[in-house]
């Protein structure tokens, strides 16, 4: 690869896989008690506030996303099944609004995720913010790089 060659006097070592590497992050604070209780007490969101909280959130970003796209002049492309190839639909999108490289379009879907809720602890009658299993919405922002090719990054909202 050119990228090998180009930096090769400031690597240590190389990944190599079949297809692709996945590389994920987490917000570190949500998964434990404490860190989540720290974040909505800094953001003074009660526990019962945390849906709607969590939805204006997701509405904000979902704007925000559109309005970055729109900026490039890239579709944005609300798919209305998680089955429905990703992949595909970006490779269309890049066939039908060439680019050299950059933002190649944007796709949103709603998919299983694991998110936060606020769930009345049975015993303490009190409400707690618990992993759940729910639908969620997920944004895929497609890219033609230079050197990496076509990518992708999945944002979970």
């Amino acid at each position: 690869m050119k990228i090998i060659k180009k930096y090769q006097d400031k690597i240590n070592g190389v990944l190599s896989t079949f297809d692709r590497i996945i590389i994920k992050g987490h917000i570190r604070q949500f998964y434990s008690p404490s860190g989540k209780r720290h974040f909505l007490s800094a953001n003074n969101i009660l526990y019962k506030d945390f849906g709607s909280y969590a939805n204006r959130v997701t509405e904000d970003l979902k704007n925000h996303i559109k309005q970055l796209t729109d900026k490039v002049n890239r579709p944005y492309i609300y798919l209305n099944s998680s089955k429905i190839s990703k992949e595909a639909t970006a490779l269309k999108a890049l066939k039908d609004n060439p680019i050299e490289s950059g933002l190649i379009c944007t796709i949103a879907t709603v998919e299983l995720c694991s998110s936060l809720q606020a769930i009345p602890n049975k015993e303490t009658q009190k409400l707690e913010l618990r992993n759940v299993n729910r639908k969620c919405l997920y944004f895929y922002f497609y890219f033609l790089d230079s050197e990496f090719g076509f990518m992708h990054i999945k944002l979970q909202s």
